[in-house]
């Protein structure tokens, strides 16, 4: 990423700052969906390099989202989510030694679109 790139990211990532925490889930669930469609393409025009840094990046998302919220706090949804966020990073992982890896993309996408729905009221673009 380049440094204007990382700038506009930063820049987009501030108008956040002063929204409710819903809408800045939501945007991160958003980001999570682009980066598993951007891996799963980057995997169908053989870019292999490309994938791997579109993956490294929504297992990360995840990874943050797994460990930093506080499930207990909502009860028995927190660890219906939990587990959720625990099933997408197991799927993520195994995506490579699936039969089909644009198959097993499109699982983790069919996955998250629903979520990503509830988070905003629409499916991510």
């Amino acid at each position: 990423m380049t440094t204007a790139n990382q700038a506009a990211s930063a820049y987009r990532a501030s108008q956040h700052l002063n929204q409710h925490p819903r809408d800045i889930l939501s945007s991160v669930h958003e980001e999570l969906y682009r980066a598993i469609v951007s891996a799963k393409a980057a995997h169908e025009q053989n870019a292999l390099d490309q994938m791997c840094n579109h993956l490294g990046r929504g297992v990360r998302i995840i990874t943050v989202l797994a460990t930093t919220l506080n499930f207990s706090a909502v009860g028995r949804d927190g660890t219906v989510l939990r587990q959720f966020y625990m099933t997408l990073l197991n799927r993520l992982n195994r995506v490579s030694r699936a039969d089909s890896i644009s198959d097993g993309y499109q699982e983790c996408l069919d996955l998250l679109r629903p979520m990503c729905r509830e988070l905003r009221g629409v499916q991510p673009e």
